[in-house]
């Protein structure tokens, strides 16, 4: 997962220019594979992996090795009940495929809440279609998500609206081809 997730956040920080952001928050952010990848492609970035504190502990060992302990820190909790604040871009990479509509709206809201004017989302996943349709890789996984999660693979269409739902604006899709997603869906706050 972790070197999936390695290639996939090069492609996302060479997808978006995060370059006016300074303090991502990486919501479930795992082994800290995408704050240790958008560091090191953007300099005056610092991170945060907000994850439960068992996987909180992996990552900081990852963030050891990558030599970027001075600008990624870990924080151990759960997202469900609270996010922490002074970031000014969150990101959430395959994570609300895991969750049904209702916790995703739920924890769309709360980043909302969590984030400063002019702040923004980034939801990166394995999007499919807003016709349902495919892509394959897409669709597969999503059918893989309803056997063993809560959850499925959404369209950009859903997020969106849920976005615009939680007060978000300028909602956007940007595509990219990578390993484990192929797009991601921006929101900001106004």
């Amino acid at each position: 997962m972790h070197s999936l997730s390695t290639m996939t956040a090069r492609k996302l920080g060479e997808a978006l220019d995060l370059g006016h952001f300074r303090c991502l928050l990486d919501i479930g952010g795992g082994s800290g594979a995408y704050d240790i990848v958008l560091c090191k492609q953007y300099e005056e970035l610092r991170a945060t992996v907000f994850d439960l504190p068992h996987v909180a502990a992996i990552a900081a060992g990852k963030i050891a090795e990558a030599g970027l302990t001075d600008r990624i820190e870990t924080v151990g909790g759960n997202f469900f009940e609270q996010l922490p604040g002074d970031h000014d871009v969150h990101l959430l990479s395959m994570i609300l495929h895991d969750w049904d509509e209702a916790k995703n709206r739920a924890l769309l809201r709360r980043s909302f809440e969590a984030l400063p004017s002019g702040g923004a989302v980034i939801i990166s996943e394995l999007l499919v279609n807003d016709e349902k349709t495919g892509p394959a890789p897409a669709a597969l996984m999503s059918l893989n998500m309803l056997i063993e999660t809560e959850g499925r693979n959404y369209t950009p269409a859903e997020y969106s609206a849920w976005l615009d739902e939680a007060g978000f604006r300028h909602i956007e899709t940007v595509w990219f081809d990578a390993p484990a997603a192929n797009g991601a869906v921006i929101g900001r706050k106004p």
